[in-house]
């Protein structure tokens, strides 16, 4: 029984990893909105606080929430990007 435990709870913690790593912004957004809500609703203040400030320190123009009808840009190429012509990776392929 306690293995089942300790087994869930190491699948609960490498699911909200992977979920924080690879979820959308938006879905992150909303998720941290609804954990204020219920830290709030809990009266766990000092943690409602926490997450608020986080969820308005990462709302910005770009992180896709649709809030000012911009869904992000596409970053231009810096000085250290190269492209390779497709010709190129053709020959690399036939040798």
């Amino acid at each position: 029984m306690m293995q089942d435990i300790v087994v869930g709870l190491i699948v609960l913690c490498a699911a909200i990893v992977v979920l924080r790593r690879y979820a959308p912004k938006a879905l992150k957004r909303t998720a941290r909105i609804g954990t204020v809500r219920l830290a709030k609703a809990l009266g766990w203040q000092s943690l409602a606080d926490k997450f608020a400030q986080q969820a308005q320190a990462g709302a910005s123009c770009g992180d896709g929430c649709g809030s000012c009808g911009n869904c992000g840009t596409t970053p231009a190429a810096g000085p250290g990007v190269t492209s390779i012509p497709l010709e190129k990776l053709k020959e690399t392929l036939r040798r």
